[in-house]
């Protein structure tokens, strides 16, 4: 399965464990990944609301790389995957704006033509390489792991736009850590927002809300917590400590993303995955597996 590989802007700055991750978990499961290395931001969400012709532009540029390579892009970033599908989504619907960007996209050399799929890592897991061939690869069952799926916003919502899982109640990140022996935990907040896009803005608002997150696994009895975009990460982890004192939570839970969880259980050695690179430790997680630190 070859896929044109879009990391995003935190998966190689803020979070580089990601895209480490995310390129040995493909290598072992045999996904062919060209990097689209001169690809630009997707713009967060907040370059849509002050200048939507450049959103709109930088976002198909991306696409147009991809189609070039006629592949299909594959992100690790739920953010990347929402601002993505969207302008697909609009552009191949509205010819006359389609006309605009391409006009935009001609300075360059570039033409987006509508030809490509933008997919999420745990998307082709589930869909592309499907859960019963996945099952078939875990060599280390998580056995008596306490997983709590995260999902956040972006990986979910719209629902009209995205259309892979149930907004209100999600399955996919729950199958996923079940095919990994491990067990998810139910707790109501999954599906809730973390908080990052008002991080600058309203740093007290962003860590009430992050706070709960981490209150409500904890809570749930999780012994670690897995996220699907690295936006989530930041305000889980980086931020757990300031996060943390607002809701009373432990500040000790672990945050994993999506691919490093994927590679334990893939069989892959935790300084591969680069499960050294967090600010809250992920040894109790090791030590759990017997994995050692």
């Amino acid at each position: 399965m070859k896929y044109a590989y879009y990391p995003g802007c935190s998966a190689k700055s803020t979070c580089p464990e990601l895209d480490i991750s995310m390129k040995a978990v493909a290598n072992k499961l045999g996904l062919e990944l060209t990097e689209l290395e001169v690809a630009a931001c997707t713009g967060a969400r907040q370059l849509r609301d002050s200048n939507e012709e450049l959103f709109l532009t930088l976002n198909a540029r991306t696409l147009a790389l991809a189609e070039e390579l006629e592949c299909n892009v594959v992100t690790v970033c739920a953010t990347c995957l929402l601002n993505l599908v969207e302008v697909n989504d609009r552009l191949r619907r509205d010819a006359e704006l389609r006309a605009k960007i391409n006009r935009n996209l001609s300075e360059v050399g570039l033409q987006y033509r509508g030809e490509c799929e933008v997919t999420h890592l745990l998307w082709v897991l589930l869909r592309d390489i499907g859960a019963e061939a996945l099952a078939g690869r875990i060599v280390r069952p998580l056995r008596g792991l306490r997983v709590a799926p995260y999902y956040g916003c972006h990986i979910l919502r719209p629902k009209d736009v995205l259309g892979f899982d149930d907004p209100d109640s999600p399955t996919s990140l729950d199958t996923l850590i079940r095919l990994l022996g491990a067990e998810p935990v139910a707790y109501d907040g999954k599906k809730r927002c973390c908080g990052f896009h008002v991080l600058m803005a309203r740093e007290d608002v962003a860590l009430k809300l992050s706070g709960r997150r981490l209150l409500e696994a904890e809570d749930a009895g999780a012994d670690c917590l897995v996220t699907t975009c690295p936006l989530c990460h930041t305000s889980l982890d980086p931020y757990q400590s300031a996060a943390a004192r607002t809701s009373g939570a432990k500040a000790d839970l672990p945050i994993i993303h999506l691919p490093q969880l994927l590679g334990l259980g893939l069989g892959l050695d935790p300084k591969e995955l680069k499960l050294d690179g967090h600010v809250v430790s992920t040894v109790p997680v090791l030590e759990k597996l017997a994995l050692g630190a």
